[in-house]
């Protein structure tokens, strides 16, 4: 549960938990998202929020930057989309029975009508039904590894979500952003094993990092390869 507060740089979600600092996250909106301690003071989360204000705001403007050079996507006979981070142009033709076959270096789409609209929700579907059997294949590999380490053992869910390419919650529930299959494997490996680690640490403190790093050493470079790969 968030509720929205006024800060030194503008609106924020706040959400409160049992860590023990404050969280602060831009997210590639521009949007900012705060998880301070239960009993944080108001005043005090105001307080660290406009001290962080320099970083918040070059956040945002590489947000704003990045997000300035990608076009919108297009869902018409030439157009290109990713999948496991390779580009594939669309060829459709006008027939039945409907169907997305990923054939060399192109989507072949078969539909009732090259409406864009149409494509876009085959091709949607057709992402989604691959996410799940992804995400499901590179999950395998840290089941054994969670067992052996007292964490509950994961599942996936997907789910469509504006500001975050996951969620771990302590149950074992890895959700993950169905766009995410759209990046390359080390990205999306990376993101995986991010949340895994938040299965034994809820919170981005230091015993996470430390975890994160000992599990995925080039997490930083494929943090940086997602936030700046046009999907």
């Amino acid at each position: 549960m968030s509720e929205a507060i006024d800060t030194a740089v503008g609106p924020a979600h706040l959400r409160r938990s049992d860590r023990k600092t404050l969280g602060v996250t831009v997210h590639p909106d521009g949007s900012l998202e705060l998880v301070a301690p239960h009993r944080a003071p108001i005043n005090d989360v105001l307080a660290k929020v406009a001290k962080r204000a320099p970083w918040i705001r070059r956040q945002r403007l590489a947000f704003v930057e990045l997000n300035a050079n990608r076009p919108p996507k297009r869902y018409s006979g030439g157009a290109t989309h990713r999948y496991l981070g390779r580009q594939y142009r669309l060829k459709i033709r006008k027939g039945s029975p409907p169907t997305v076959r990923l054939l060399g270096g192109y989507f072949h789409i078969t539909a009732s009508t090259p409406a864009e609209q149409v494509i876009r929700r085959m091709l949607d579907a057709w992402m989604l039904d691959h996410a799940r059997v992804q995400f499901e294949n590179r999950l395998q590999r840290w089941k054994s590894w969670c067992e052996r380490n007292r964490l509950p053992v994961p599942q996936i869910r997907i789910r469509s979500m504006s500001m975050r390419w996951g969620s771990a919650r302590r149950d074992g529930t890895i959700t993950l952003n169905p766009e995410l299959v759209r990046a390359s494997s080390t990205c999306i490996d990376y993101v995986l094993v991010h949340e895994v680690c938040h299965l034994r640490h809820p919170h981005h403190g230091s015993a996470f990092f430390k975890l994160l790093s000992y599990l995925c050493p080039t997490w930083r470079e494929a943090k940086l390869r997602l936030e700046r790969t046009d999907l």
